[in-house]
């Protein structure tokens, strides 16, 4: 008899099982990254990499409000990791530990989150970031989770919140807080979900009060100050079909072809940077700088108009009778006068570049690769809230105005600066970095590689953005992170031994 139990239990489960069926997945081929080995790594293989925002696509169908979704945070996870566009990697934001709700509203211990995390793939909301979906359901209806994601998986929407982030709370007033649409999904396969349509009814069936407090907490609070602050809250519910559209109507969708675009646009942006930055160089060793050089001897680079607007949205490919076609030449005097011409003219596209297009392979050209990581540092610290003033030789607050514009014009505060004041601007900017992040504020840092407990262990090679949000119990790990590789410095310019040396190392 007993022995008949055991065999009747094991039935039941062998059953269980095999009604246990899987979200349907789509598997991703490498695309964005199958270019030049000097911008992409390859892996062991020789094979190109899977990135997955570019290289899978939402399927998204309005007749069931479905769409293909990329997990980066699974449910029951110890960590919570975003991903970095420019390498298509995942890295670790921080780890998740037990804490109370910031808002007070919910008594219960938070501590793993109960839903599962991901991105809609080629698809940026509101605010210019991938958009970000929680889906409901058991793990087993999932695929694993890949800390290298290499395939996008299928949920059904029922709807979205307003996600909003408050820089300095209490930000008083709606316009203060700035909000994202999160979407709200859940798996089609778990029986539990089968006949849940939108968020209504989806609270009936999870501890909706547990998520709103994971929601809110997950991402963070303040710890700059003597007690901890919200920096998150979630306000709305937004059916399925209405979610479905803002998501796509207010975001934007990437397609083939203005991928094509960026990514060629962009890699010629660099390269043409690049190519004038050796010629700089050349220029310093073999001519001094002098001053009394005749005219004809002065090294020249072609200089194409370029053909990105800058804007992702409106990026294109110009007519070939356009100015594309018409070719400026620029004489390369010094490292200054060819930095006012890309700042005035490049800034904002080489900055938008940044944010999607690898620059360089580390194993393609070091030097290059770290010029830019420089380059983009003098930006993230504009971005950060600072000016560089020649002047002074040193990074000052530039805080905003009412009116919402900088104090200071930072295209005049370059104007008059010379070689010299702008070898030590970028030098700064790291220090600058550095010294937010101690103080637990908006910074950015370097990742080179996501290493330690619960880390992805993925290269990254790009800077990253930190708001300054954590969690206590996070924050001294967080703080010992590297902003910056201390073995890495910046090669002046004008200083003729300094320059042949690093021609010599290249």
């Amino acid at each position: 008899m007993k022995k008949t139990l055991i065999l009747c239990l094991i039935l039941l489960f062998a059953g269980c099982a095999k009604r246990t069926h899987k979200i349907e997945s789509v598997s991703a081929r490498p695309s964005w990254m199958a270019t030049d080995a000097l911008y992409n790594d390859r892996n062991f293989y020789g094979e190109y990499l899977i990135h997955p925002f570019f290289d899978l696509v939402p399927f998204s169908s309005k007749v069931d409000n479905s769409m293909n979704f990329v997990m980066t945070t699974p449910v029951g996870a110890q960590s919570k990791y975003e991903i970095d566009l420019r390498s298509g990697r995942l890295y670790r934001k921080h780890n998740f530990c037990s804490q109370e709700d910031i808002w007070k509203k919910y008594t219960g211990t938070i501590n793993r989150p109960p839903y599962t995390e991901g991105i809609i793939p080629r698809l940026l909301d509101q605010l210019g970031s991938p958009q970000k979906i929680i889906v409901f359901g058991k793990s087993r209806y999932f695929h694993k989770f890949e800390i290298a994601p290499t395939r996008s998986q299928r949920v059904r929407i029922v709807g979205g919140v307003l996600l909003q982030y408050c820089n300095s709370y209490p930000c008083r007033g709606y316009n203060k807080w700035q909000s994202r649409i999160l979407l709200v999904g859940v798996s089609p396969t778990d029986p539990e979900f089968k006949k849940i349509n939108n968020l209504n009814q989806l609270k009936k069936v999870v501890d909706w009060d547990e998520s709103v407090a994971f929601i809110q907490n997950s991402n963070g609070r303040k710890l700059s100050g003597n007690e901890p602050r919200p920096s998150y809250r979630i306000v709305g519910n937004i059916g399925p079909k209405e979610a479905f559209k803002i998501s796509l109507s207010k975001g934007h969708l990437f397609n083939f072809d203005e991928m094509k675009t960026i990514r060629s646009s962009c890699q010629a942006l660099y390269d043409y940077t690049w190519k004038t930055v050796k010629a700089i160089r050349s220029y310093e060793v073999h001519n001094k700088l002098s001053k009394d050089m005749p005219e004809k001897n002065i090294t020249k680079v072609k200089v194409s108009t370029d053909t990105f607007s800058g804007n992702v949205v409106s990026a294109e490919r110009l007519d070939d009778r356009s100015d594309a076609v018409l070719q400026k030449e620029m004489e390369i005097k010094d490292f200054a006068y060819f930095f006012k011409h890309f700042y005035l003219k490049y800034k904002d596209r080489y900055k938008t570049c940044q944010q999607f297009v690898r620059d360089t392979s580390i194993n393609s050209n070091k030097e290059r690769m770290w010029f830019f990581s420089y380059l983009t540092s003098f930006f993230n610290t504009e971005e950060a809230g600072y000016m560089y003033s020649c002047s002074r030789t040193a990074w000052v607050k530039n805080p905003v105005t009412n009116s919402g514009e900088r104090l200071y014009s930072l295209k005049k505060s370059i104007k008059n600066c010379t070689t010299r004041e702008l070898n030590t601007a970028f030098d700064m900017s790291i220090n600058i970095q550095a010294g937010l992040s101690s103080s637990s504020q908006d910074h950015f840092r370097f990742i080179e590689y996501d290493h330690g407990n619960g880390a992805s262990h993925q290269k990254i090679y790009s800077w990253v953005r930190d708001l300054g949000d954590g969690y206590v119990c996070d924050k001294d790990r967080r703080q010992k992170l590297s902003i910056f590789p201390q073995d890495v410095n910046w090669v002046d310019f004008g200083d003729s031994k300094t320059a042949a040396e690093d021609l010599i190392v290249r």
